[in-house]
């Protein structure tokens, strides 16, 4: 599975796997921050140590539902459509050496998947590094 995995991989994915990392981080400490703020109202948790922990397990979770559906696993939908999908057709931006930009959108199932993984797998470490290191030095 790992050989699939690296397989997959093209330069051209490293573009969509950073905005969906900034995203995917900004939601998680707009709520860690909302959190400490109305419910932990008497401070007894900490925010790096504990929220911060609670959001990496989370991410590593989705992480690895992204891996079972690169293995392979889908969940069967009992209403299922045979209407194709359509590509989303956009004009990019040529950037300086003169390279297309290839969005989110364009990438193909796999490709998004490994995308969504790779991305669930930086923030979870992202967040779980602090955490596991406040909780060392406490």
């Amino acid at each position: 599975m790992i050989k699939k995995i690296i397989k997959i991989f093209q330069p051209y994915m490293i573009r969509p796997t950073v905005y969906q990392c900034a995203t995917k981080i900004s939601i998680a400490l707009v709520l860690a921050l909302l959190w400490n703020r109305f419910i932990n109202l008497e401070k007894v948790f900490s925010v790096v140590r504990d929220a911060f922990l609670v959001v990496g397990v989370f991410f590593f979770m989705l992480a690895w539902f992204q891996y079972l559906r690169l293995d392979g696993m889908k969940v069967d939908h009992t209403a299922k459509s045979d209407k194709k999908k359509k590509r989303h057709v956009t004009k990019d931006i040529v950037d300086y050496a003169d390279e297309k930009i290839i969005s989110f959108a364009e990438l193909d199932d796999d490709e998004r998947m490994f995308c969504r993984l790779l991305g669930d797998v930086v923030c979870g470490l992202l967040f779980l590094i602090p955490a596991l290191v406040v909780w060392v030095v406490n």
